[in-house]
């Protein structure tokens, strides 16, 4: 019985941390907002979580291996959020067709765990995790396709800014998406799409003989 009591209180946790983190934003979320919700102090809270952020990856914990799953199957296990070394050449025909498929995948998640995935894409520690090492696929990209002068540019600092850029247009797609779920997909088949040619084109054209 004791058992169970903890398993609901923890559940009560989590549920009102979901309403809390939703009606505030990650950032503006109250653990004691969140214990208030759950009808329990913050010190009995901090019995069942340390913080803030371990309650955040609870949440999101069982979304989160479901897009590392399924980055895992559709790069042949070459991609996983675990790398951080990337070996993902392919043509551009063929990253279109996975990232078309990864949008489609993506949506079929967020249609499931709507709640979950929306917390996912909030600013958070593992938010800032998440971008770090997209930026590593991003640099990645950028090396494989040009001969770059050594020192001329930051290429961390470029790398980042990028991966920031598409995570906040993701974020916003999926914060605006109404219930048509097709609309959505084809929103972020173009973004991606985008992407790609953006970062296929040759840096080099946009910055004069600085690289």
């Amino acid at each position: 019985m004791a058992q169970t009591l903890k398993e609901q209180s923890r559940n009560d946790i989590i549920e009102a941390a979901k309403e809390e983190f939703l009606d505030k934003g990650y950032k503006d979320a109250s653990l004691r907002n969140i214990a208030k919700k759950a009808h329990m102090t913050v010190g009995n809270l901090y019995r069942y979580f340390k913080n803030k952020e371990d309650i955040n990856r609870r949440i999101v914990g069982e979304t989160l291996d479901m897009l590392e799953k399924m980055l895992s199957e559709l790069t042949d296990n070459k991609v996983s959020f675990e790398a951080h070394v990337f070996n993902i050449r392919m043509d551009n025909r063929e990253l279109i067709e996975k990232l078309d498929t990864l949008a489609d995948r993506m949506v079929s998640i967020y249609e499931k765990h709507r709640i979950e995935f929306k917390i996912l894409m909030m600013h958070s520690k593992l938010n800032d995790e998440i971008t770090d090492w997209f930026a590593g696929i991003c640099k990645t990209i950028i090396l494989e396709n040009y001969d770059l002068k050594e020192g001329i540019i930051d290429l961390d600092r470029l790398s980042h800014s990028y991966a920031v850029s598409i995570f906040a247009g993701l974020r916003d797609l999926f914060e605006s998406a109404g219930s048509d779920t097709d609309e959505l997909k084809n929103c972020i088949r173009v973004f991606f799409r985008s992407h790609v040619y953006m970062l296929n084109t040759d840096i080099r054209s946009f910055t004069g003989d600085i690289l």
